[in-house]
């Protein structure tokens, strides 16, 4: 800071500002704990409050259903349109979340579930539950859940399992007692009055999100130098070794939000309130600064080797480029050789130099090599300087060619293109991140018409009432026990989540296998234990595997997608499961159907993780060999 004294300039330092850590800061890093374990609690509770008409239709409607007439095929639908609609609301993730905060969507998801159960109550028709019950309260659900999902996977990294964990170990507390609770009230209060009570308990996911805080707002804090801007790299390294650089072009398709234009990885700031931290823009498809055409971390690049830049001249050769922006190289080179009094001067007057023109960079060699005596490491100093005067004559040729560009007219993109921009389509591009949504995606559809169906084939199998409750309710308590404790021992096992993922649907079509062919309570409370099991492994580690593989960046768009296909597969495959059962008169062929979907995802993920071991494999040999 310079004050004017006695007709004298004076500069008196002042202490360097501070800022917290944003999402999209190359040194982010989420809290992993602090306010998080208020999240997890917050994120959990939410979904005990929304889930239990979901999760227990078969108790609730399934005399109600009877009484209206409403056949199979059209339960069926009712139940597969809420997960339909539950999924498909996840393709506007990516949207969603540009334009608003995880809180603010699950604010809104809260109201719209305990609203949609409470008009359900006044249904008297198929097609009014499909409206109210399938329709509302499913796209309810979906925004709530994928709110819930997206502000742990912010909050978590390292500790991302546990947190995971001990969210849906809330979540699965239902489950136990859900069963015995609606039993009792539907005697008192019939169906119409345990919806009500439970519309009215979904209101307590509004309370949880107000406990949604912004990331931002917990992270830790870092100095910026007074009065010099941060470094604002002209080229990013993507993943897969591609430089591409940032595109300012807003069109029809971008959202109505303000970025932060001196920190490009800053979070923007929604126009209408401009005090609510936003989403980063770094998800913003082709109108994000960090662009990539080549869909996530670990997929389009894993057989591409890094790609140089062929427009430095020849004399870069000498120069290994890292990873890292060139003004990140230069200066972690310059404090490795900063050892002698002397190069720690001379280092510092070439950090201030590197922004000047040419002709001084040639003063400052000029300088250096009437000094070569004083520095015994002079070759890599030349070095350096070296690959200093190229990336200066570099970054005027690149400055050169934008004002060019911005002369021409930008290319015109088709309206389809933009919409594939706009919900980050090009993640299809990577096959393995089409296979991990398809499994989860066919994994998912087989649980949970499993679940809303079970109370139905247990009667069928001969069931009493309350040993239907007890059934569920000891499936609810393993499935929370494991939820609970698996976290801390997959640490120790060290497994992939995909790998328990797809232990955990195994274990359940193995408990399917057993039940229909004993039909009998004992061995049924056996069979609940197992599928109990199979299902903690699965709702953990099914939020975790996708989050593994994508860029957090990424996320909302990748779990969108995800959620869109499956709503999709919910909606044509849905229908099918009631007319088999009505087909073949009975739920034995109908689980040995749905067991061979499981199946499905297992061979086709055993298939993709051998190529990707065979492919490392040949990689590390070849590495070895050269």
């Amino acid at each position: 800071m310079e004050v004017a004294k006695n007709g004298k300039t004076v500069k008196i330092d002042s202490p360097p500002k501070r800022r917290r850590l944003r999402v999209g800061d190359p040194d982010f890093a989420p809290p992993d704990g602090g306010w998080g374990w208020l999240i997890v609690f917050a994120c959990g509770f939410s979904n005990l409050s929304t889930f239990p008409m979901f999760q227990q239709f078969g108790l609730v409607f399934r005399q109600k259903f009877a009484d209206l007439g409403i056949t199979n095929p059209q339960t069926t639908t009712v139940i597969n349109l809420n997960s339909a609609f539950n999924s498909c609301v996840g393709l506007l993730n990516g949207p969603i979340y540009r334009k608003f905060t995880y809180r603010q969507v699950a604010m809104f998801g809260s109201l719209l579930v305990a609203s949609s159960l409470f008009i359900s109550t006044l249904c008297q028709s198929f097609w009014t539950y499909l409206i109210f019950y399938a329709m509302c309260y499913g796209t309810g659900i979906g925004v709530t859940q994928a709110a819930n999902a997206l502000a742990l996977n912010t909050y978590f990294k390292n500790r991302r399992r546990i947190a995971t964990g001990l969210s849906w170990s809330t979540t699965a507390l239902g489950p136990i007692v859900w069963p015995y609770i609606i039993t009792a009230l539907l005697e008192i209060y019939g169906m119409e009055g345990t919806l009500l009570v439970f519309s009215s308990f979904a209101l307590h996911a509004f309370l949880c999100s107000l406990l949604l805080q912004p990331v931002e707002w917990h992270t830790k804090f870092r100095e910026v130098e007074n009065g010099i801007p941060e470094a604002k790299p002209f080229l990013e390294k993507e993943p897969e070794g591609k430089l591409t650089k940032s595109s300012k072009s807003r069109s029809l398709l971008s959202s109505q939000y303000l970025y932060n234009e001196d920190d490009p990885h800053a979070t923007g700031y929604e126009i209408i309130d401009p005090g609510t931290p936003m989403m980063v823009k770094a998800n913003d498809g082709w109108y994000s600064q960090n662009r990539s055409l080549a869909g996530s971390r670990l997929s389009l690049a894993s057989n591409k080797t890094n790609k140089t830049i062929s427009r430095l001249p020849s004399g870069q050769n000498s120069v290994t480029m890292s990873k890292r922006p060139s003004y990140n190289n230069l200066s972690k080179a310059e404090s490795k050789r900063n050892s002698s009094l002397n190069l720690n001067q001379e280092g510092k007057e070439r950090k201030r130099k590197i922004s000047q023109s040419k002709a001084a960079i040639q003063e400052e060699e000029e300088h250096h090599e009437n000094n070569t005596l004083l520095a015994p490491e002079y070759h890599e100093k030349d070095v350096l300087k070296t690959a200093a005067k190229k990336l200066e004559e570099y970054k005027q040729e690149h400055d050169k060619d934008e004002e060019e560009e911005e002369v021409k007219p930008h290319e015109k993109i088709s309206f389809f293109r933009k919409v594939a921009i706009f919900f980050d389509f090009d993640l299809f591009k990577d096959p393995i991140y089409v296979n991990l949504m398809l499994g989860i995606t066919i994994a998912n559809f087989v649980e949970i018409n499993f679940s809303i169906i079970t109370p139905m084939v247990l009667e069928e199998f001969n069931f009493g009432k309350y040993q239907i409750a007890t059934f569920m309710s000891l499936l609810g308590a393993t499935d929370i026990l494991v939820r609970f404790f698996v976290p801390f021992i997959a640490e120790m096992i060290g497994w992939e989540n995909k790998t328990f993922f797809l232990v955990g649907v195994l274990s359940m079509a193995f408990g399917r296998i057993i039940l229909v062919h004993t039909q009998t309570y004992i061995f049924g409370l056996v069979v609940a234990v197992i599928i109990g099991a199979g299902k903690g492994l699965r709702t953990i580690f099914m939020a975790l595997v996708i989050p593994t593989h994508v860029p957090l960046e990424r996320l909302p768009a990748a779990s969108g997608l995800q959620l869109a296909t499956s709503g999709l597969l919910f909606l044509i495959m849905g229908p099918v499961v009631g007319w088999i059962r009505d087909t073949v008169k009975n739920y034995v062929i109908t689980l040995h159907i749905l067991n061979l979907l499981t199946y499905t995802t297992a061979i086709a993920w055993t298939i993709e993780s051998y190529i990707s071991r065979r492919k490392k494999g040949k990689s590390h040999a070849n590495g070895t060999k050269t």
